[in-house]
């Protein structure tokens, strides 16, 4: 868990992890230059559970070196990037760990997700299925080309360490969507578990380091471009062609294809899905959101959620 100036939230997140049935090896916590009360809570933690270990840095130095710091610390087989703001929820481990069991060839498992914006609850589910189950590498593939991109709720994943240090761990240079770039990797090539449960819950806030920076455009585009040529190297040629008939770069499509139309070495990202999607969430799903009342979009949500599990 990387923490900065999450004070507020951090023991939820802290209590939630540590009070679970299955209880990890290791709590690892990388505190990235706090000037709130983060580190008394975190120490006040360690006191009650000798499994928590606290990290410093010296001064911020931003999300993903202290996610990495925890990664370079961590002695585990399954590695779960949890964010200091969010939290699990009961059973998380246990029900996440028993799945990967079952399946040992996934590359990590995943579950449905609680959303927290302001006092509303929101069950968020990713439709693809009604039984827990494993999703072979082409079976993703499909369930990418489904819906707009990406159906796996990133922060209720849990990872093998193995595979995630072949994808090249969290690259840098990929900010806040160095998580999903991994993980959409370790999918393409190993699969993954699903759990149709919302086994973990998301907060909604201004601060959220990721939301706040990728609704920058210029900000989020460096991102994609960066996304765009690493998937090209010689790493990842087994999976670039599945990014290109997914295009999984950004929850931003409206800035992914404007990204390919405005320079001709990306031209061949270009999708027909990418385009449908990137017209329908700049003009039409944007739209409704303005002009709908509240529960109107809750029933059409999950009039949407029934048919994509029936198909």
């Amino acid at each position: 868990m990387a923490n900065y100036n999450y004070g507020q939230y951090i023991g939820e997140s802290l209590e939630a992890i540590l009070t679970q049935s299955f209880s990890p090896t290791e709590v690892i916590v990388t505190d990235d230059g706090s000037t709130d009360n983060s580190v008394e809570i975190i120490r006040g933690f360690q006191k009650r559970y000798p499994n928590l270990r606290l990290l410093q840095n010296k001064k911020n130095m931003g999300v993903l070196y202290s996610i990495n710091r925890c990664l370079s610390e961590a002695k585990g087989d399954y590695v779960y990037p949890a964010s200091s703001d969010d939290k699990v929820l009961p059973g998380f481990f246990e029900k996440s760990m028993g799945l990967l069991i079952q399946y040992p060839q996934a590359g990590f498992s995943c579950s449905d997700i609680l959303i927290i914006n302001g006092k509303k609850h929101i069950e968020d589910r990713s439709c693809l299925g009604d039984k827990p189950c494993y999703f072979t590498p082409n079976c993703a593939v499909k369930l990418f080309m489904k819906g707009p991109f990406a159906p796996i709720c990133y922060n209720t994943v849990i990872l093998k360490r193995s595979v995630l240090d072949e994808a090249g761990g969290y690259i840098k240079e990929l900010q806040w969507s160095g998580d999903s770039f991994a993980t959409n990797v370790i999918c393409f090539r190993y699969g993954f578990c699903y759990i149709p449960e919302a086994l973990a819950m998301l907060r909604v806030h201004s601060d959220q380091y990721g939301a706040s920076n990728a609704s920058k455009s210029n900000l989020e585009r460096k991102v994609i471009i960066n996304i765009m040529d690493i998937v090209r190297t010689p790493p990842y040629n087994d999976v670039l062609p599945a990014f290109k008939r997914t295009a999984p770069f950004s929850s931003y499509p409206w800035e992914v294809l404007m990204v390919v139309l405005s320079d001709r070495k990306y031209r061949e990202y270009f999708s027909f899905k990418l385009l449908r999607f990137a017209l329908y969430n700049r003009f039409i799903s944007r739209g409704l959101r303005n002009i709908l009342p509240d529960p109107l979009l809750e029933l059409l949500r999950k009039i949407k959620g029934y048919a994509k599990r029936h198909s």
